[in-house]
């Protein structure tokens, strides 16, 4: 069972990129989240994997209030320099699979520490995750892929150092992100609102 969760986590992040939706990427962020705590079930106590969980609820939250707030919905913002186009993203996403699935499994036996299906997991997030930051550009999506490279790193350095300190400092971090995100969306939503004058 646990040996599906790594392609499971890697299905949520290659929807985020083909369905090109925001809100529909902060519910499959929320799902990276859940899959995260259900993978690291055997390897950290359920204190600390509930306290990493709420940690993503709640910037989960952040951005679906932000967004809701200040964009009203709507697509991704992809980078001027790369085509936007449905199949550059799919054959861009199996690519990246590939690579990642190639890596983790070369890589398995230097690391005996961490399970194969949560270093596999963690190999995929990173990697989607940065795949993420090099395609999209406005800050909701750079943050979308900034946070699934987190969960990848987190689960890779939990698995490691499995201590409460550090996973209060990754949620710590998450938390400063999103909300530094939704800060500079209200800016800029409020930069971009026409002004009234004064009657």
């Amino acid at each position: 069972m646990l040996n599906l969760v790594p392609y499971l986590m890697a299905s949520t992040s290659v929807a985020i990129l083909l369905l090109n939706r925001i809100r529909l990427a902060t519910g499959l962020l929320l799902g990276q989240y859940l899959l995260a705590f259900l993978i690291s079930l055997p390897v950290l106590p359920v204190r600390t994997l509930a306290a990493r969980l709420i940690g993503g609820i709640l910037v989960c939250v952040i951005l679906f209030t932000s967004d809701r707030r200040f964009r009203g919905g709507g697509t991704f913002q992809q980078s001027e320099s790369l085509p936007r186009s449905f199949w550059f993203r799919l054959i861009t996403s199996l690519i990246v699979f590939i690579v990642a699935w190639a890596f983790a499994n070369q890589n398995q036996a230097s690391q005996p520490i961490l399970a194969r299906y949560v270093f596999l997991g963690a190999i995929f997030n990173i990697c989607f995750g940065t795949l993420m930051l090099g395609l999209y550009q406005s800050p909701l999506e750079a943050t979308i892929g900034l946070l699934t490279l987190l969960i990848g790193f987190d689960l890779f350095y939990g698995g490691v150092e499995p201590s409460l300190a550090i996973v209060v400092l990754m949620i710590s971090i998450q938390l400063i992100i999103s909300l530094a995100t939704s800060y500079i969306m209200s800016i800029t939503y409020l930069s971009r609102k026409p002004t009234k004058g004064l009657s």
